[in-house]
């Protein structure tokens, strides 16, 4: 079944790549699979509830795009309308799990919590850390959100076995390295860039997938009354609403050399 798997991912992986060489293609594209892998998920946290106990300091979020579990909690931050510091932790390799040579983030993880593994929440309002989604989710609606009904939608999204066939198809539409699952490497920004973001958000996500494979460190806004998909740079004074431009921006600003090459044919094969 893994073996399957890999070799349709890698299959999409090596078509995608070429749609999305071409110029006239690649928005669609990334539209579409943007869409339907929101559809997917049911759009779990594209609305946003109002907690009556809101964090005075931000929450810190260790995560990548490419992992399944970081996406659940990601989508209850943003239904709970939580704010928070990502920091992106994309793999160096497929080849080697936990792998740790040239991360920005990864070492950080193991240096705190004793493991590379994904997602990693810190709250600094409680003074809390934990790794396992379910754990970190199950805390959150504790913590933040024990006033709220969780809508139908999102208590369908997140159980087991529809979550494991939706994040399954999910693979399928975003399988690219720089969709947030190899890491480019990049320049750090003297300040923190900042979001504005519903989860399954096309626009949204396409940027923050840039932002991850990127290893930009930036706050994640989930805030109902401004637009999604807006993106700011206090480093150089900019404030962008379109995707694409955000993304060649982030591209033609920080990356230094080129994204981790890579198939997922090669998964587990430690040469």
């Amino acid at each position: 079944m893994i073996k399957i798997r890999l070799i349709i991912l890698a299959f999409l992986q090596k078509f995608f790549g070429l749609i999305n060489k071409v110029p006239i293609m690649a928005p669609v594209f990334h539209y579409t699979t943007l869409f339907f892998s929101g559809l997917i998920r049911l759009n779990s946290g594209n609305s946003h509830l109002i907690s009556s106990n809101k964090p005075k300091k931000k929450l810190l979020l260790y995560e990548f795009e490419g992992c399944p579990f970081c996406r659940l909690v990601r989508e209850t931050l943003s239904l709970l309308s939580l704010n928070v510091v990502i920091y992106p932790c994309p793999r160096e390799t497929l080849k080697k799990y936990g792998y740790l040579e040239k991360s920005r983030f990864r070492p950080v993880v193991k240096d705190l919590g004793k493991k590379v593994m994904f997602p990693y929440l810190i709250d600094p309002n409680t003074q809390k850390s934990m790794y396992e989604s379910r754990d970190i989710i199950n805390y959150l609606w504790e913590e933040y959100g024990k006033d709220l009904k969780k809508p139908f939608l999102y208590r369908v999204a997140n159980k087991k076995l529809y979550f494991f066939i939706s994040s399954l198809l999910h693979g399928f539409l975003r399988p690219l390295p720089q969709m947030g699952i190899l890491r480019t490497p990049s320049k750090l920004p003297d300040k923190l860039l900042e979001l504005w973001s519903k989860e399954h958000d096309p626009k949204a996500k396409r940027i923050r997938e840039a932002l991850c494979t990127l290893e930009i460190p930036y706050i994640l806004h989930h805030d109902p009354e401004e637009k999604s998909g807006t993106l700011k740079d206090p480093n150089e004074g900019l404030v962008m609403t379109s995707s694409e431009q955000s993304v060649d921006y982030l591209f033609k600003t920080y990356q230094v050399s080129a994204t981790t090459d890579e198939s997922f044919l090669h998964y587990g094969k430690n040469d």
